[in-house]
């Protein structure tokens, strides 16, 4: 169930979906033609919510074509607690302030591609995001009881995350210890940056190699702001090159910022858990290009 259609009533979404009217609709549910995540279903005022899965059992007539869905993410890692995805750049993690046409985020594509497995709705909940622009490791709760485990094991600061990036600028070969506090910055929207009122934070950046104006950096954020990551890397004179917000101008298609690694306990028995994402294509043929090479291996 796409959001569209989702919060609508069962039979108003079986006649969009099928190309039926809504009385037809509510025959085929009388008759028990109709599934609601692999049970049959009769109830049609029932709203629905995005995942989940009906399963139609045409009779007369052809049904309407379903919508084409989007492509399917990644799997890093998928247990009874959690599953990640490799989320590519320009996906919104939550819903923004102004959708799209025929947007989804990326909460909204997982339970898609997870109903579409299943055949029936998933449940996936967001405990952490990543900026629209920045691709990599993105994980979801399966529960809520894994959802406040690993709202617990951010809290404490038990997680740790690794990104590259790069930068326009050469920070050198000594790592920089970056600890300015972050607030909004008020002149521009959407924008944050390093203000002695802000929220702490801070972040680790090590040179993995430079080559001209560039660098290729891995940066460690040992807290989690918003936009820390960019804003820091900003305020220190090296911004993310392709992101315009923050003064990376046009040195890049598009801002080269990917979450890398995340390594934390596992929610329900704390093992070890490491999760990575391997580079986009396009920053995998970017670093080459400009010779931008470095050893990634642990």
């Amino acid at each position: 169930m796409t959001p569209d259609l989702a919060g609508r009533r069962l039979d108003q979404i079986l006649a969009a979906v099928s190309g039926q009217s809504r009385r037809a609709s509510r025959a085929l549910l009388a008759h028990g033609a109709v599934w609601l995540n692999a049970r049959p279903v009769r109830v049609a005022s029932r709203l629905l919510s995005i995942g989940d899965v009906l399963d139609l059992v045409a009779q007369d007539g052809a049904c309407a074509a379903p919508a084409p869905e989007p492509p399917p993410f990644a799997i890093l890692h998928e247990d009874g607690w959690l599953v990640a995805i490799d989320k590519p750049s320009g996906v919104a993690s939550q819903p923004p302030r102004q959708r799209r046409a025929g947007e989804l985020t990326a909460q909204e594509r997982l339970a898609l591609q997870l109903a579409a497995r299943d055949g029936q709705r998933r449940e996936v909940l967001l405990f952490h995001r990543l900026d629209r622009v920045t691709s990599g490791v993105l994980a979801f709760a399966r529960h809520h009881e894994a959802a406040r485990a690993l709202a617990g094991i951010w809290a404490r600061g038990e997680v740790d995350k690794r990104y590259l990036a790069v930068v326009c600028g050469d920070p050198g070969e000594k790592p920089l210890a970056l600890g300015g506090a972050i607030a909004a910055d008020p002149l521009v929207p959407g924008r944050f940056r390093v203000a002695a009122r802000g929220r702490a934070a801070r972040s680790e950046v090590r040179r993995l190699a430079v080559a001209g104006a560039l660098a290729l950096v891995e940066v460690r954020p040992m807290t989690g702001r918003t936009h820390q990551v960019r804003a820091h890397l900003a305020g220190a004179g090296f911004p993310v090159a392709g992101d315009r917000l923050y003064g990376g101008g046009a040195s890049a298609p598009r801002p080269f910022l990917h979450a890398w690694r995340l390594r934390l306990p596992h929610p329900h028995d704390r093992s070890p858990l490491r999760l990575e994402a391997p580079l986009p294509p396009d920053m995998r043929a970017f670093l080459a290009e400009r010779h931008l090479t470095a050893n990634l291996a642990e």
